[in-house]
């Protein structure tokens, strides 16, 4: 696993947490709530660890600028680093 996989992963750990942590505050996403969205950083995350990328660019999704982590009201700070990463590498085919 490279260590741009490696760095992403550690960001995506700290992000699921944080969703988590709100718990079920609700989110202007169609999640409906931050406990939903970590969830889902959770299950991509976990593919990913499991060398499944075929889904990572939905990510991308969720931290992209005034998207579902801003919606949840995520650290920017956090988002940025990740963004950063997925829209080089991972950004979706449109």
């Amino acid at each position: 696993m490279d260590i741009e996989i490696q760095n992403l992963l550690v960001l995506l750990d700290e992000a699921e947490k944080e969703m988590l942590s709100y718990g079920d505050e609700p989110t202007f996403s169609y999640f409906d709530t931050c406990k939903n969205v970590g969830l889902f950083i959770r299950e991509i995350t976990n593919k990913v660890r499991n060398g499944q990328l075929e889904e990572i660019s939905k990510l991308w999704y969720i931290f992209a600028p005034t998207s579902v982590w801003d919606d949840s009201g995520g650290s920017q700070e956090i988002a940025n680093e990740i963004f950063e990463i997925l829209n080089e590498e991972y950004k979706p085919n449109e």
